[in-house]
């Protein structure tokens, strides 16, 4: 979607245009969603959170300004319900999170070492708790920093670190065992 494009579709909607909302909602659903599921790690819980996050958005609308990229706005509000889901999760002790491999892109020569190094990656990332898996996806896929990653997940930045660091060497560990199997 070009910005222009963007830009009067966001501007319909923020009009009250139902049918400019529906074509943003069409054109950011995967993305969204695919979001959601690095946070959730549980496909059924993504959708849940791509919903509400469009119902957020789209109440929030009329606070969009351009001066920020839509899809950057969206994104923000996916992981503050993704985060939301969890915190709620674990304070109601729900049952963990189904972990299951996730597709995450990986640079390496050859498609077939490729989807091996996903799989692998998928199955390490299983390993991790809730809030190492937030805090690592936080930091190296979405770029936030450390002061974000730690406000965001209510830590002071030394065990926003710490979080990080043990994802890190438990990843490792797990990638190291993938690797001799």
């Amino acid at each position: 979607m070009k910005d222009e494009v963007s830009i009067q579709w966001i501007k319909k909607a923020q009009a009250g245009d139902s049918r400019a909302f529906r074509q943003i909602v069409l054109h950011y659903a995967k993305i969204v969603n695919a979001l959601a599921f690095r946070y959730t790690d549980d496909a059924h819980l993504a959708e849940d959170i791509a919903q509400d996050t469009f119902i957020k958005a789209h109440q929030a609308l009329s606070r969009y300004q351009n001066d920020a990229k839509f899809s950057t706005w969206l994104l923000r509000i996916t992981t503050n319900t993704s985060i939301d889901y969890i915190r709620k999760a674990n304070r109601q002790k729900a049952s963990s999170l189904n972990c299951e491999d996730r597709p995450i892109e990986i640079p390496v020569e050859g498609e077939e070492n490729q989807l091996e190094m996903q799989d692998s990656l998928g199955k390490a990332m299983s390993y991790l708790t809730d809030v190492e898996r937030l805090a690592i996806t936080m930091k190296h896929h979405q770029g936030y920093s450390i002061a974000e990653t730690a406000a965001k997940l209510k830590l002071n930045d030394n065990a926003c670190k710490q979080t990080i660091f043990r994802a890190v060497r438990k990843l490792r560990q797990q990638l190291k065992c993938e690797v001799s199997a």
